[in-house]
């Protein structure tokens, strides 16, 4: 084969050094089959630098813009068509045109660098068409690797992602951040965090997932969150799952029904399972999570197990009160890589079982946090915490603790058992404070900032005296426009639940139960088994209720008034599942007036339209900043 450039000649027989090429480049695109093409650098331009015997050839897929004659000759032998240029790689450098090539569903862009720029820093970022985009390649099949190309002297993508975890599980499954994430610009990546209500705040913070399968979870995994039909992550699993996965301490606050338990779920099974297959299952429990009720760690329980169904050596173990301790005991020993347990029975089981193991425990969540301090949990969990040693190959464990409001007691626990925390805040939130001056005039010595999240429900708040609340009640279930079940009534006590629940059935012709912490746990599972089959229209209930539990329900009512504003956002939020659809109607008098202020002020910061005129006794009472006493 004979090449000409001007007068100079050079004779050569090319065919072996082209078929090597042609070698280099097919076995290196099965590695890297939709690589991002750069001056000077891949396996084309390293067998161009092989060549230079025979003058520059380049590849029929080519970097930088050509200058001067460009000749193509065929080899009719080989059927193979080169293309050769006299650019030097410095006028190649200096140019940085870049140009992606991809095989199959073929993306092909070329920008320079100040193009580049130009583009990173657009405001008009349309998140709704990048989230379409990277769901649609998804659907297709396509594994869209657009990480920016940048000049050798910048790193290809921003950094730091995240930092190597010193836990020993995270090692295990080594999680990096998804290519289609890791390449989306700042402006990108805030405009979707905007977008969500997202809010993460600590040291090296992994990118939010926009989908599921930007996490390589196994494929059993990914077959049971289908099937439960889990099509997208909510905003706070969208940045609670990577950074559990990335072995980080989490504290996460979302409003109710947004998905909170998947959030710690997800990473904790894929890390347990990672661990079960290194241990081949033996040395468990490997995880512990920790509810305040026995209703909210048996639903806990029953989601994880449709989570790892089919998944070899991972099994769960429920550890509540009101259920035999010996039982729950023989399950531990049997082997169990999962334990879910009220902070009462796990202390009872860590005293009284000594031949039981849970040295081996790498992860620890604590679900609803703000009603385990608030039932007075807080020296059972540190006790519990304290009492486990440190697992054998890890420096420490990994702790979540989620809920939907975030008062300050939470974070002074935060502060003594987490380590550098990611913290998540997922939806819109808002804060209120008691004016110091009407706190004062009140005797109020509880004045306080409270953080809690937009509620998601139509809200209907009614000035009832007690004496009229039952008529009431009648009154709204006897029509027709309002009558939206399933409900759930709440009320103040126990005995009350059971009363109501007999003169609503007798007075209005419902299917009811009445349920409350004096049934035992039997009779209690029973009783929600039922409701959620559609077997009970009306569920009258006290505060077991109110946390975690994933209920079906249209409609709330709060025949009490709850003891507090973050209890309020926890009951009338079991109707978020309906959205603008689910409605909750409370009665509300004198009996209440020291929350007025609060209650008031977080009813007047929800979206417009979303909570109905308040009435005129509330809003002119003097224990409010809108009534005679300011």
């Amino acid at each position: 084969m004979r090449f000409t450039n001007g007068d100079h000649r050079v004779e050569k027989s090319m065919n072996g050094v082209v078929g090597g090429i042609q070698e280099i480049y097919r076995i290196s695109s099965m590695f890297v089959p939709r690589a991002l093409k750069r001056p000077n650098s891949g396996p084309a331009s390293a067998a161009k630098r092989a060549n230079t015997a025979a003058g520059r050839l380049n590849n029929t897929i080519f970097d930088g813009p050509k200058t001067g004659k460009d000749e193509c000759i065929e080899n009719n032998n080989n059927n193979v068509a080169t293309t050769k240029a006299e650019t030097s790689e410095g006028e190649s450098e200096k140019s940085g045109l870049i140009t992606e090539h991809t095989e199959g569903n073929s993306i092909n862009a070329s920008y320079s660098p100040a193009e580049k720029d130009d583009l990173t820093d657009k405001k008009d970022i349309s998140v709704d068409a990048t989230v379409h985009q990277h769901q649609r390649s998804l659907a297709i099949g396509a594994s869209l690797q657009t990480v920016p190309t940048y000049p050798s002297s910048q790193p290809s993508v921003p950094q730091p992602l995240l930092i190597p975890s010193d836990l020993f599980h995270p090692q295990l499954i080594q999680y990096t951040p998804h290519a289609e994430i890791a390449s989306l610009s700042p402006t990108q990546l805030t405009a979707i965090l905007t977008k969500y209500g997202i809010t993460a705040n600590g040291r090296n913070i992994p990118r939010p997932i926009l989908s599921f399968t930007h996490c390589e979870f196994p494929p059993k995994l990914h077959d049971n969150l289908q099937r439960a039909g889990y099509d997208q992550p909510t905003p706070v699993q969208m940045q609670a799952i990577p950074a559990g996965l990335a072995g980080r301490d989490i504290l996460a606050s979302s409003s109710t029904s947004s998905g909170k338990t998947a959030s710690f779920l997800i990473p904790l099974i894929v890390h347990t399972w990672a661990l079960s297959q290194f241990y081949n299952g033996k040395g468990g429990p490997y995880a512990l999570i920790m509810a305040p009720t026995r209703e909210l760690c048996s639903q806990i329980e029953t989601q994880t197990k449709q989570m790892i169904s089919g998944l070899a050596l991972m099994r769960t173990a429920l550890l509540v009160g009101g259920l035999p301790l010996p039982n729950q005991a023989y399950r531990l020993k049997q082997g169990a890589q999962i334990a879910v347990a009220t902070p009462g029975r796990l202390l009872e089981i860590i005293r009284q079982c000594e031949e039981i193991d849970m040295s081996n425990i790498h992860m620890i969540v604590l679900d609803e946090v703000d009603m385990m301090l608030k039932m007075g949990f807080e020296e059972q969990v540190m006790e519990i915490i304290e009492s486990l040693s440190v697992p054998e190959n890890s420096t420490r464990r990994q702790i979540f603790m989620f809920s939907a409001t975030m008062p300050k007691n939470i974070q002074s626990l935060a502060n003594k058992i987490l380590r550098d925390p990611i913290t998540i805040s997922a939806g819109h939130f808002l804060e209120t404070q008691i004016d110091r001056d009407i706190a004062d005039k009140s005797n109020n010595l509880s004045a306080k900032v409270i953080t809690i999240p937009e509620i998601p429900v139509k809200q209907t708040i009614l000035w009832v005296e007690n004496s009229s609340k039952k008529k009431q009640l009648f009154s709204l279930f006897n029509d027709s426009k309002y009558w939206r079940p399933p409900i759930i009534v709440y009320v103040e006590s126990k005995l009350g639940a059971d009363l109501l629940a007999g003169a609503i059935e007798k007075k209005c012709g419902a299917s009811v139960a009445s349920i409350h912490s004096d049934k035992d746990q039997e009779e209690r599972s029973r009783i929600l088994d039922a409701f959620v089959n559609g077997e009970y229209e009306v569920l009258v209930a006290t505060g077991v209720l109110s946390r975690g539990l994933n209920l079906d329900v249209r409609m709330i009512v709060l025949f009490d008034m709850a003891v507090s504003v973050e209890e309020y956002v926890h009951q009338v939020g079991r109707a978020a599942k309906y959205g603008n659809q689910g409605w909750a109607v409370t009665f509300i008098n004198e009996d209440s007036k020291h929350l007025f202020n609060q209650f008031v002020s977080i009813l007047k910061k929800q979206p417009f339209g979303r909570v109905t005129p308040l009435p005129s006794k509330l809003l002119n009472h003097g224990y409010t900043l809108y009534g005679k006493g300011r």
